[in-house]
């Protein structure tokens, strides 16, 4: 049993981690030199599709416009989520209704939405804008924050919730000062996930921008392979770079996303 057990986990290790290795090694290669030999090491290690990605194209500004629709979007969805799952810790008509309602956007596949949210968002005037896109990524992320909060919000003790009454508190001042407080772990979670999904987003981003000032870093990078000119390693290198980010503020924080999601298993 133990045998098996290693054995796939071994495996399942092998399959995310070989393609991330062959992805960072073709980085270093030529054009010529990754279809001559692609999955060998590189004849000659060079730093030039790096330099060119950081140099030929605005990185920066693509760089910007991601963190900012991560950022905005995770803001808006929290807020939303926050608010949304703090009103479920009370009595109302239809609770369990609204509640499956919210969060059954979590079973249904975001590709669904494409044409509604591009009519709407070209409605309000926020085509080809950063804020449509962040806009866009809030209401999608809204099911799972909402189920990720409120299940945390759900973990905290009632004796808190009716101390604080008993002192005074209302139900606003119960929300700022002990809730949201409390459910900080939570949150962090719900944040941390919200950001990487929106940080690595290409469908609506590319959906809802055109010019090249709103390009976030994956549309940016699919730029990178054209009908007339394809430099596959240019690519690899801008994916390296889009992919650290993400993989340096999960291993920092995976710690606070074990435990905001383990947190609210229990009472």
């Amino acid at each position: 049993m133990r045998l098996i057990k290693w054995c796939v986990i071994v495996g399942f290790t092998a399959i995310m981690v070989v393609p991330f290795l062959w992805l960072a090694t073709a980085s270093f290669k030529t054009n010529r030199d990754l279809f001559s030999n692609p999955f060998g090491l590189p004849a000659k290690w060079v730093t030039t599709n790096y330099e060119a990605v950081l140099s030929a194209h605005p990185f920066a500004l693509y760089l910007y416009n991601s963190t900012f629709v991560a950022v905005v979007s995770t803001i808006l969805a929290l807020v939303a989520a926050a608010l949304a799952s703090y009103i479920f810790n009370y009595m109302f008509k239809w609770k369990s209704g609204w509640f499956i309602f919210l969060t059954l956007g979590v079973l249904i596949p975001t590709n669904a939405f494409m044409v509604p949210y591009y009519y709407i968002v070209n409605w309000l005037g926020l085509y080809d804008q950063l804020f449509g896109v962040a806009l866009v990524y809030a209401g999608v992320s809204l099911p799972l924050s909402v189920f990720i909060i409120k299940n945390y919000m759900d973990s905290i003790p009632y004796e808190i919730t009716e101390a604080a009454f008993i002192d005074g508190a209302g139900i606003h001042a119960n929300f700022w000062q002990i809730i949201l407080p409390v459910s900080y772990p939570g949150i962090v979670t719900a944040s941390i996930f919200l950001m990487i999904t929106a940080w690595n987003e290409l469908l609506f981003a590319n959906l809802l921008t055109q010019s090249e000032g709103t390009r976030t870093l994956q549309v940016a990078i699919r730029f990178f392979l054209t009908t007339f000119q394809a430099n596959y390693p240019q690519a690899f290198a801008a994916m390296i770079i889009a992919i650290v980010p993400t993989v340096v503020v999960y291993v920092c924080l995976s710690e606070k996303i074990i435990g905001g999601l383990t947190a609210g298993a229990v009472k």
